[in-house]
């Protein structure tokens, strides 16, 4: 089935392949003595690959399709897990980052596209949720008994057993005329007719850009922060909050779109990601940290399957390669933004991201289609 293929290489590509880093962030810091802002700098160069892979699509739409790109983008997010390990090396592992990036862009483009014409889309984005989960669960039972190189090799195992189970997905069809009012209750995308209005697809390219910008703050601090103000465990145990919330949101996500508009859904989303962002900085304590990781796994997945949908639903030329670059710049900025201010903990960039991501909503709350 296309949706379980195409879950499998998003648990590869992103759930693992990407989002591996963020529970094994603290570990790495600790362990290998590097700085916060070392690590921080390795994870902007894993966000630059990621809009290069998205910036490369643009200019070779035909690569998005490509099976070749797609098995070839899998294999090297496994052999960059490994190469991890080769060394302690911020050099090193930024550029394994920096090509896990681009291979990551690859694979999502590729499953997104896959997806945006078949039933059940929501049941494909799922396995971003289940690789953050299984990624999260390993560290969180190992850490205590090997290092922080062996769950490198963990993460390339899972990344390659999952990139197994997706190998046979075929590409999406050629581009073809629109057909107006196609896709089905399942949630399968509607596309109505090209957008009147230029302004409305720049609306939602900026709001996905903006959520590209907060939510990885988020993203890549979260399990850091929790650790320091609690037991070691609790920073990847909410991870693992991540992921289980991940997993079933964007079925959740496309079921609502049964009864709702999709820039209505991406709205309420965004403003549930400012709770989320909120929380740790405002409130604290591991009863937030969890509120705020079940907040932010509801939601990110479920923001870039609406976003991907109302593109395609709004006519914007090549909607899944270009929002994700945009989306990619975004995550570029991000940690360089709230770098200088980690010196003083997390609440400071926690409350940025909840700023970024403020913004973001107001802009798509402006699109009104009929």
């Amino acid at each position: 089935m296309p949706a379980l293929q195409a879950c499998a290489g998003l648990a590869a590509a992103m759930g693992v392949g990407r989002f591996v880093y963020t529970p094994l962030l603290p570990l790495m810091e600790e362990q290998a003595h590097v700085s916060a802002s070392a690590t921080a700098f390795v994870a902007t160069a894993n966000y630059l690959g990621y809009f290069l892979g998205a910036a490369a699509l643009i200019v070779r739409p035909g690569w998005s399709r490509s099976r070749t790109a797609f098995r070839g983008a899998l294999a090297v997010l496994v052999a960059s897990e490994v190469v991890m390990i080769a060394a302690v090396s911020v050099p090193l592992w930024s550029a394994s980052r920096l090509v896990a990036g681009v291979a990551s862009a690859f694979v999502f483009v590729y499953a997104a596209n896959a997806l945006a014409s078949r039933p059940f889309p929501g049941l494909g984005y799922a396995g971003v949720g289940v690789g953050i989960a299984a990624s999260g669960l390993a560290v969180t039972l190992l850490q205590d008994l090997i290092g922080w190189e062996p769950l490198w090799l963990v993460a390339a195992a899972m990344g390659a057993a999952f990139a197994a189970g997706a190998w046979g997905l075929a590409p999406a069809a050629p581009p073809g005329p629109a057909k107006p009012g196609g896709g089905d209750a399942a949630g399968a995308v509607r596309v109505e007719r090209p957008a009147r209005s230029a302004r409305k697809a720049w609306l939602l390219a900026g709001g996905y850009f903006l959520e590209g910008l907060g939510y990885i703050i988020l993203g890549t601090f979260l399990v850091a922060a929790v650790s320091a103000e609690g037991p070691e465990w609790t920073g990847p145990a909410s991870w693992v909050l991540v992921g289980a919330a991940a997993a079933p949101s964007t079925a959740l996500w496309a079921w609502a779109r049964r009864r709702f508009r999709t820039e209505t859904l991406l709205a309420a989303a965004l403003a549930l990601q400012v709770v989320a962002a909120l929380l740790p900085a405002v409130v604290g304590g591991t009863v937030a940290a969890a509120v705020a990781a079940v907040l932010f796994g509801g939601t990110f997945m479920g923001i870039a399957m609406l976003a991907m949908t109302a593109g395609v639903e709004m006519g914007v030329p090549r909607a899944a390669a270009v929002l994700t670059a945009g989306y990619a710049v975004g995550q570029i900025l991000g940690p360089l933004v709230v770098t200088p201010l980690l010196a003083g903990g997390y609440d400071s960039a926690f409350l940025t991201a909840a700023g970024v991501l403020a913004a973001a909503f107001v802009l798509v709350a402006g699109i009104r289609r009929r």
